[in-house]
């Protein structure tokens, strides 16, 4: 029966068994903070240290770079993928073991060599894509919707999964499962067509970490897209800090805080839907401006808001067109990259993107004590003065 399945599996369209591949993987890794939080409130850690740990899960991200080039040189990517995948699995049931053993460095070590990995399960994998559905736009801005929700999925379905498995199970056992899913998406990374051989020569000629950064400093096209997925990442970090604090101030439970983000993962699903069913048509640049102002004007909706219900619905609607926004930033990186470093410049735009989510989700916090709004409208101002700065350009007299 498992062989049957395998083989019918094996006979699918790419681009499905890539979806199916990356929604474990992305349910993994979308559920792992939750499932740290989780582990440390069990045994007892405090808070700083939870989110010193959680921090251990983001940090190796900034080594995106390195490991877009590895991605760039391998012979096949598949087998990166593959190890990748494994050794998260293996290296998150051993954080479970030191959360039981009381080793916090083996904690720490072991969340790091996960969050190494999880920069292949998450921007790695994505650098595969268009090599699987070719160079035509309609399709690879398709593919690119169909990437958009794996996403979405993960990050709604991750959490959820670990909440209702740990109230009929253990947290421990809940965790483990989840954290089991991404050997399974490696098995189905195998499954993806062989890429072709590179030839000795588009192996020389693949740009190293220096020149790719000086593509980023003389590419216009480039400077704008790193510079606004940043700014977006930055703003909409302080959404999930600040739900809590926002439900308590329209008068509702703390628990409420945990809707307006579900409302914010909802309104993903959906936006990432709508690109599947019409995707995005037009020049990657001019739709980073337009979609960017769009986003915009949801997060100065959100801090207008006065009452619960309206943040309801804002928050979905924020999520909706930072879901947009997310699939505008993948056309982007793979129009404006070249052939022999397209997975290099994913990664480094991956790479700002987790570091300026980090800095928005530290700016919320310490401007919320101050403040409800006031995180809200510091964000908003710094993404509307990038927005400024790529794209305003003065009239000539």
């Amino acid at each position: 029966m498992i062989k049957a399945g395998w083989a019918r599996l094996n006979g699918c369209p790419p681009l499905a068994i890539y979806v199916m591949a990356a929604t474990l993987a992305r349910m993994a890794t979308g559920g792992s903070a939750v499932a740290i939080i989780l582990l440390s409130r069990e045994y007892g850690a405090s808070g700083k240290v939870a989110g010193l740990l959680a921090a251990c899960l983001t940090a190796p991200h900034l080594f995106g770079p390195v490991f877009g080039r590895w991605l760039d040189r391998a012979v096949d990517p598949r087998l990166l993928l593959l190890v990748a995948a494994f050794c998260y699995s293996v290296f998150f049931q051993l954080t479970i073991k030191g959360f039981d053993w009381q080793a916090q460095w083996l904690i720490a070590f072991s969340l790091l060599l996960c969050g190494t990995c999880s920069s292949f399960l998450m921007g790695g994998m994505s650098t595969q894509l268009t090599s699987l559905v070719g160079p035509q736009i309609e399709i690879r801005r398709k593919a690119q919707g169909w990437d958009t929700i794996t996403y979405g999925i993960g990050t709604t379905l991750g959490p959820m999964l670990i909440a209702l498995l740990s109230v009929r199970y253990s947290t421990n056992s809940a965790v483990s499962l989840l954290m089991l899913f991404p050997i399974l998406a490696g098995m189905l990374v195998l499954l993806l067509p062989v890429p072709a051989k590179k030839s000795h020569r588009l192996t020389c000629e693949i740009p190293g970490i220096w020149q790719i950064a000086s593509m980023f400093r003389t590419s216009g096209p480039l400077k704008k897209t790193i510079s606004m997925t940043s700014g977006a990442a930055f703003s909409v970090a302080a959404l999930p800090v600040l739900a809590v604090y926002l439900g308590e101030s329209w008068q509702s439970s703390k628990e409420s805080g945990a809707y307006l983000v579900t409302c914010y993962g909802i309104g993903s699903l959906c936006g990432a839907l709508v690109i599947m069913v019409k995707p995005l048509r037009g020049e990657a640049l001019t739709l980073l401006n337009k979609v960017g102002l769009l986003l915009l004007s949801t997060l100065i909706a959100v801090t207008l808001s006065q009452s619960y219900v309206a943040g309801l619905f804002t928050y979905w609607l924020c999520g909706a067109v930072n879901s947009l926004f997310f699939a505008v930033t993948l056309a982007a990186r793979s129009d404006y990259a070249p052939a022999n470093g397209a997975a290099q410049i994913y990664m480094w735009v991956a790479a700002a993107k987790i570091s300026a989510a980090s800095l928005g989700a530290l700016a919320a916090g310490f401007w919320v004590d101050e403040s409800v709004k006031l995180p809200l409208v510091f964000v908003s101002m710094v993404f509307a003065f990038i927005i400024l700065l790529c794209f305003w350009r003065p009239k000539q007299k």
